[in-house]
Order: C-alpha cells, then structure tokens, then sequence
C-alpha cells in the first residue's frame, strides 16, 4: 500500500508524508520530506526515511544562506532539451529562452520563469524500485495512484516516456532520478567524477494551477557557478512522487542571477535568485525550435540562448571548475549520507 498526506492548513503546509506497508504484517516505512517554512528557511528541503524499523537514514538538504549585506553585483562572463521543459503548462518556447547578453547587472530582462507548484515526496531507492515505472506498466500504475485525472495520466506518461527515451543530443548525456540515491549519484556519473558541487535557486512555491511567471526584472547580480564547459541539469517532472529528467548540457554556461522586480509590475517576489543555463552551441537545435524561429535565425547563427530553471531544478557542475566559489558557495547543495548504500 502506498499512501501520501500532505500537512493540513492547520498543520506545516511544506510537509509531504508517505507511508508504505507491504503484506508482511508490522512491516511499515516512513517517507517524510519538510520543506521549511516562512518562520524558518524557506529554502532548506531535507528529506529523510527510515526502513524496516531500523534507524538507517540518508538526507539531501538544499538550502541558499543570505548573502553578506556587502555583496556587490559582479558581471561575470533546443535541441531535445526542449523535451523536458516545452510540456509544462504549455508555456512559449520562444518566451523562456533569451540572449545571453542580458545577463549583466542593471540590464532589464523580461523572462519567463517555469512554475513550482506541486511539492512530491522524494522516495529512498528501496520504495522506488519496488514500484513499477514504465510504459508498459501504466495501466498498472495509473491504479497505484487512482483516482487520476486524464491530465494527470497524460503527464504521468509523458514522464515515463522522457525517462525511457531522453534522446540528448549527439556527446550528451541524460537519465531520470527517482529516489533519493540516484538524484545524489545521477548527476555525478553524467559528468564522469564524484567530485561535484550542486545548486539550486531561490523561488517561491506557487499555488495549483499558477502560470509562468513572467514580468519585468532588473539584473541586479550574476554570479557564475563554474568554468566548466560542462554542466549537468536536474529538472522536476510531473508524477505522483519526486522524479528528476538530468542531463548533461556542454558547451555551457551556468549563473546564479538576482533578480529585482519592477515597481509596478505585479511580480511576487520583489527579489528573487534564479539559475540560468546558456547554452553556447546551438548548432545541433531544430531548425524549427520557437526561440530561433521568432528570431529569424537558424541552428548555429547565434553564439548563446539561454534560460531559467524553476525552484526544483538543479544545477551540478564539477568541483573542481568551480567559478566565484566565494558568491556561490552559499547556495551549494550539500549531501550527506548517514549509512553506506549497496
């Protein structure tokens, strides 16, 4: 049995329990992921799990420290990638993307910024390989979680299929986590070391059914995340518990952006920090791609388009590349493992 309860207004609201039991009486595990609330930080996540009555554990805990009151703002220097970012909301292509020359501090930029609306539970390897994930097994997995809309179901298969099929383009990589282990291991094994550092932005949680954001912003601060010219990507998809499209993107470039809402603009938050991917090779796209389509351009005419990722999405880059540690840093995911997997 799989069952999931999110906290009631009169509880912690940011709270996701799941529960499983299997046939074998007494034999119970707990899933608890919090998510901090407006009291405490609202951008630590920390996910923990117990299994079989032992108290084994293993947490992730995303969290973005406040920058010192000195920071000064530093400029610093689709392909199938639309696969995992054109089904949301069915949001313009040619509005997410945007010209890398936007990004540099005092520059107005007008961006589309995918939604965060729904908070799944992040399930330890051992619950989500025991459920079914494939195509093949739809039928069955629509009943796992029913009752399901249609909508749901045609996200929940459309989710499927992008982790059966992720199509990168030609010397890229790409995969789907969907335990707590393999989002931690992921994206190290897609950039080939162990020694990577992983960040994340700082974005409200919006409501059901909230649309893009998109509104007038100041660049206020960009900070780039590593010299790296390659850089792995973990996005949020749409399924009933928490799964992760990553994927390589090179040649890249990454930035943690601060972005500053024009008076009058009606975006909430007035500030916020975003991460950006550009990519620097658009040689390989779609000559039919909404971004170069709008712009009268074809595959390889421009040098870098980049993009915002929402709350959930990641950013891993490795160690050792790392640029302007000293502004990033404060935004690094941290991982922890409090017992040796097998």
């Amino acid at each position: 049995m799989v069952s999931t309860s999110y906290g009631s207004q009169g509880e912690d609201s940011k709270k996701v329990t799941t529960s499983y039991r299997s046939q074998v009486e007494g034999d119970s595990r707990k899933v608890t992921t919090s998510y901090g609330s407006q009291v405490e930080d609202s951008r630590k996540v920390t996910a923990s799990y117990d299994s079989q009555g032992k108290d084994h554990s293993m947490k992730i805990t995303i969290s973005n420290s406040q920058r010192s009151g000195g920071e000064k703002g530093e400029a610093s220097e689709g392909h199938r990638h639309d696969h995992a970012h054109s089904h949301n909301d069915g949001n313009k292509l040619a509005d997410v993307f945007f010209f890398q020359d936007v990004l540099r501090p005092g520059s107005m930029i007008t961006p589309t910024i995918p939604p965060t609306t729904s908070l799944p539970a992040l399930l330890p390897r051992r619950e989500a390989d025991s459920l079914p994930f494939s195509t093949k097994r739809l039928d069955d997995i629509l009943g796992m979680f029913a009752p399901t809309s249609l909508a749901m179901a045609d996200e929940i298969r459309w989710t499927l299929d992008t982790c059966e099929h992720p199509r990168p383009l030609p010397g890229e990589k790409a995969g789907c986590a969907t335990s707590l282990e393999s989002l931690a291991k992921l994206p190290a094994a897609l950039l080939g070391t162990r020694n990577v550092h992983a960040f994340s932005g700082d974005m409200p949680i919006d409501p059901a059914g909230t649309t893009a954001r998109r509104g007038r912003h100041k660049v206020t601060v960009v900070r780039k995340l590593s010299e790296s010219p390659v850089a792995a990507a973990c996005h949020d998809l749409t399924y009933p518990y928490a799964v992760f499209y990553c994927h390589t993107a090179s040649p890249a470039a990454t930035y943690m952006v601060t972005l500053a809402a024009e008076d009058g603009s009606g975006v909430a938050p007035a500030m916020m920090e975003a991460l950006a991917v550009c990519h620097l090779d658009t040689s390989q796209w779609s000559p039919r791609h909404p971004f170069l389509e709008a712009h009268n351009l074809r595959p390889g005419d421009v040098d870098a388009v980049c993009h915002f990722l929402s709350k959930l999405s990641t950013i891993w880059v490795p160690a050792g590349d790392q640029g302007g540690a000293r502004e990033a840093q404060n935004t690094q995911i941290k991982v922890s493992y409090q017992r040796a997997f097998v």
